[in-house]
Parts: C-alpha cells; sequence; structure tokens
C-alpha cells in the first residue's frame, strides 16, 4: 500500500470513528485534553562550549469509562506531536495506551503505560548528570514499554491506607532482545498512604535472552516517602541496582521540595564496576510563573548543576538552563 493509500485509510477511519461517535446515543462521550509544551535550552560541559537547542511537543489525550455498579472499564491513550524528530526521523511518540478494568477492591492494567514512581524527583524541569555514571530510579520494569515488548498490572486496594501493585513486561522491553520471554519483568511494590503522608517500597527484576547471545539479568530495590512540611510537599528516595554479569552496582539516593511555583531537588549516584568507582551530585531547581495571568498559559526558569568524580569519568561538570514554555489548550 502506498504513501496515499494509507493516508486515505487513516482519514477514511478517522471520519467513521467520528460518526458513530455521534451517531450512538448510548456512547459516552470522551474526554478530550491537550497541551503544549515548549522548551528554550543552554548547556556546557567541562570539554564543550555552550551548546544551544529547542524543544518541545503539543500532547492529546484521550479517555473514556464507563460503570456498571461497582466494576468499571476506562480506557486512555495519549500521544505527542514533536517539535523536532527523534533520531528515527519520527515526529509522532505514543506516550499511554491502556484498558483498566475492575472494582474499586482490585483492577487489571494492560497496554502500554507507567507504575508506581519509586523515585520521583518533584519539579524535574530539566536535570542532567555529568560524567556518564548512572542514575537508577528504580524503574526498569516501571513501563512505557518499547516496540518489542507489553504490559500488564494488577492492583489490589485491601484498605484505604494499603495499595499493591504488581507490573510485568512480556516479551522484552529492549531491541536486543529476542521477544521469546513470557515475563521478562516483575516489579511488585506497596505502597502505604496516611494523612499526608505515603511510603512505597518495591523490588524488580528483568530476565530475559538477547538475539546475539547472552542474557539481560538485572535485580533492583527502591523506597520512596512523601510528606508535606509547611506547606511544601517532599520527596526522598532511595534505590539500589545490582547486575551480577557485570559486576556492578548502583546506589542512589533523592531529596526534593516543591512550594508553590518554586522547586529544588539534589540527587547522589554512586556506581561500583568491576573495580572502578564513579559517583555524581546533581542540584536542580525551577521556578514557575503565569503568563499575562492567564490560568492555561505558564513560563518555567530552570536550572541543573551536575559535578561527577572518579574513574573513566567523561565529563566532570554539566550545567543546564532550561526556560520552558507551557499551554493547556
Amino acid at each position: 500500500m502506498n504513501k496515499n493509500k494509507k493516508m486515505f485509510t487513516k482519514h477514511l477511519l478517522g471520519s467513521a470513528l467520528v460518526a458513530a461517535m455521534f451517531a450512538t446515543p448510548v456512547m459516552a462521550m470522551p474526554t478530550l485534553t491537550a497541551g503544549l509544551e515548549l522548551n528554550l535550552d543552554a548547556m556546557d560541559t567541562q570539554s564543550s562550549n555552550t551548546a544551544y537547542d529547542e524543544s518541545g511537543h503539543v500532547e492529546i489525550g484521550i479517555s473514556g469509562r464507563h460503570d456498571s455498579g461497582e466494576y468499571f472499564v476506562q480506557a486512555v491513550g495519549a500521544i505527542r506531536l514533536l517539535s523536532q524528530a527523534d533520531g528515527d526521523g519520527d515526529q509522532i511518540e505514543v506516550r499511554d495506551v491502556y484498558l483498566q478494568l475492575g472494582d474499586p477492591r482490585w483492577d487489571v492494567q494492560i497496554g502500554r503505560f507507567e507504575a508506581i514512581n519509586l523515585f520521583p524527583l518533584g519539579k524535574d524541569t530539566i536535570v542532567s548528570h555529568a560524567g556518564g555514571v548512572p542514575v537508577y530510579e528504580a524503574n526498569m520494569v516501571r513501563g512505557r514499554a518499547g516496540t518489542d515488548g507489553g504490559q500488564v498490572a494488577f492492583h489490589l486496594n485491601p484498605s484505604d491506607n494499603i495499595r499493591l501493585e504488581l507490573a510485568t513486561i512480556f516479551g522484552d522491553d529492549d531491541l536486543a532482545g529476542d521477544d521469546t520471554t513470557a515475563i521478562a519483568g516483575v516489579r511488585p511494590v506497596v505502597t502505604w498512604a496516611g494523612d499526608g503522608v505515603s511510603v512505597s517500597l518495591g523490588y524488580e527484576r528483568v530476565n530475559y535472552d538477547l538475539t546475539g547471545g547472552g542474557e539481560v539479568d538485572k535485580d533492583g530495590y527502591g523506597i520512596t516517602t512523601s510528606f508535606d512540611v509547611a506547606g511544601a510537599s517532599v520527596n526522598l528516595a532511595a534505590s539500589r541496582q545490582t547486575v551480577d554479569s557485570i559486576s556492578q552496582k548502583v546506589n542512589s539516593y533523592a531529596a526534593n521540595m516543591v512550594y508553590g511555583g518554586f522547586g529544588a531537588g539534589l540527587i547522589h549516584s554512586a556506581e561500583e564496576k568491576a573495580g572502578v568507582d564513579a559517583d555524581v551530585t546533581t542540584a536542580y531547581l525551577a521556578y514557575t510563573v503565569p503568563l499575562f495571568d492567564i490560568e492555561a498559559a505558564s513560563v518555567t526558569f530552570a536550572g541543573s548543576f551536575s559535578r561527577a568524580e572518579g574513574d573513566a569519568v567523561t565529563d566532570d561538570e554539566t550545567n543546564a538552563l532550561r526556560v520552558r514554555f507551557n499551554y493547556d489548550f
């Protein structure tokens, strides 16, 4: 099928969908959302001059939900129209596409999505780490699987304060995988939430074979707590990853707060790999103000300042500044 025929087919299907939505009285109208994000960046490292860049996207989302007694079924989809092509030349990025069904006590989520965040960064408008030192965010099985994997998550709510999540990835989530592993990743997380405070603890493991031989086998743990202090929202997190095949251990820590339009954070990560040690510390901050007192429009001024030390560190300093514009349609 040539390009023109493909475009005609897409438009025909889209027109048929819209017509069906309006022609079927028993079908609830979906919820539509849209917003623009535009970034102007300046970044320099220890070994390079300041580089300038512009990036951004328009994100369009659609969701719908039907209830029957205590049971529900809902669907969510979101795409981004990128202002610049990525490495493959694509200018459309799929964000979330999932179906969720169940009742207030349990539900199942299937598709493409992100599970519970075990390493929240708060107002992370820009965070750029120096030196190539890895920061482990306990997110190997968190989600948004790529083209070679799928996701299923199970949620259980035994009480008003406790929530259990078991996130999984099947096939694999890496282009170098062979797509033959039924469960490539598992990630159980338990969350306790009280009055103004919550704690989440999780474990994750990925294990699958590679097309060219060998396998991926990684383990990780993460814990995070969130609480309110004098009107500010505070997050603390710690995580640890081990990769036995390359004798690697990564320990990462994060602390951040958001107060009104202001946010600041600090991340520290240390890597031990085959006798080689390195660490990185990154501080970041951001401040958002409305544009012309228009609630739907804002501008954020942000900065990231990072320093790395240790063996085989590429750039021991990286500084970045960003001006971000947001507009909700």
